[in-house]
């Protein structure tokens, strides 16, 4: 996959950044166009060994040597699986450690293949950053006390299938955080999403990612209230939430946010449920209302896919329910400037969006329809103008 160096260089030099400051948001209008859409081309058929999953929840797209890898998360078999995304070469396996200092659990949050012998996994609730080889032997253990700029400890947390990817260079990088409150409590949205964390120092040097004021209101939005975080090509930081159309764009060490926003995307703002509802009243609301999924910027191209679900009704003709996934689902591209140019109709029973990454040969999108258990298919979407 092509580096994004902008994105590494422009890391470390927010490196001693002051934490952040009261922010002054900017509006900016964007009105759609009607330029360019996607056209599926082929899917891919990978054949995989027993060990390793069709589908991961948690992934990593790396690139060695000329080639590219999916690094997935295998909660199955406590392993990583180094997956070659083209047949010449063999699938790999990283098996960690059920018990030991370099152990992990099945519910591993973060991970992230430096080099063969830098590894990191970050645990849930652990206060520690695990450093381990290939061999997933130990190498380092960093103790972390990570704080928000009022004192309040933060945890890492991923939601990778949302699009909340943390960011990684060698000198710092960007962590998405939870604080330890009740997440229907009105304070839990009045903390910052993503802290800019220098490993070397242990320290957080910045905070960002403010949640919108409809977050903080009475209604609730479960795991709705997640957003993606998305390095822009021009430096800054995009979050989106899913209950938001608009787009917030951060410049670390800038007190600025710029606040895109989407008139003809008014569609997918989310009111939420009550904060008392029942676990079951916000599934129904999960699958029957409009909101939006991750953002992924596409290097190759310069443009950016953003996922959105459309409204349904709750229940078929025949009265059983539906999923999320028989909803209409569209992709907007957006261009470098995050006007959007374009939209596609994606059939979401087929192709997931869940799981999504860009290549040289267009947007990868994961593909349901396989010939049997032993094969991950990737369905590839070229962009195209109308």
């Amino acid at each position: 996959m092509k580096r994004n160096l902008s994105l590494f260089l422009f890391l470390i030099t927010i490196a001693s950044c002051d934490p952040v400051r009261d922010s002054t948001f900017v509006p900016i209008n964007h009105a759609s166009q009607d330029e360019k859409t996607l056209v599926y081309s082929h899917s891919k058929v990978i054949e995989i060994d027993s060990i390793s999953l069709p589908f991961y929840d948690y992934f990593q797209i790396l690139e060695k040597e000329g080639k590219d890898w999916l690094i997935g998360m295998n909660r199955q078999n406590l392993s990583l699986d180094f997956i070659p995304l083209e047949d010449s070469l063999s699938i790999g396996h990283l098996f960690f450690e059920e018990d030991g200092p370099g152990s992990v659990s099945a519910d591993l949050d973060i991970f992230h293949f430096f080099t063969e012998d830098s590894i990191i996994t970050i645990q849930d609730r652990s206060r520690k950053i695990d450093v381990l080889n290939r061999n997933g032997a130990l190498q380092n253990t960093i103790r972390t006390n990570l704080k928000d700029t009022q004192g309040l400890e933060m945890y890492p947390v991923s939601y990778s299938y949302l699009g909340q990817w943390p960011l990684f260079s060698d000198s710092v990088w960007i962590l998405p955080v939870y604080p330890d409150l009740d997440v229907k409590s009105k304070i839990y949205y009045n903390r910052n999403k993503f802290v800019v964390y220098d490993p070397v120092r242990n320290q957080v040097k910045h905070e960002f990612g403010a949640y919108p004021d409809r977050y903080k209101q009475d209604r609730y939005f479960d795991i709705l209230r997640e957003p993606s975080l998305t390095a822009a090509a021009k430096g800054s930081f995009l979050v989106t939430f899913p209950a938001d159309p608009g787009v917030y764009e951060y410049r670390l060490g800038s007190d600025t946010v710029h606040y895109h926003q989407y008139p003809d995307w008014e569609r997918f703002e989310n009111e939420g449920i009550d904060r008392d509802a029942a676990m079951q009243e916000f599934v129904n609301h999960y699958i029957s209302t409009a909101w939006l999924q991750q953002m992924v910027y596409d290097p190759y191209r310069k443009v950016y896919y953003r996922f959105a679900k459309e409204k349904q009704e709750l229940r078929k003709a025949d009265g059983e329910k539906k999923t999320a996934y028989d909803a209409d689902w569209k992709v907007f591209v957006l261009d470098s400037d995050l006007n959007p140019v374009g939209e596609y109709a994606l059939d979401a029973v087929r192709f997931n969006p869940m799981f999504s990454f860009v290549s040289e040969e267009g947007l990868i999108i994961y593909d349901n329809q396989r010939d049997h258990e032993d094969q991950m298919v990737l369905g590839v979407f070229r962009l195209t103008d109308k």
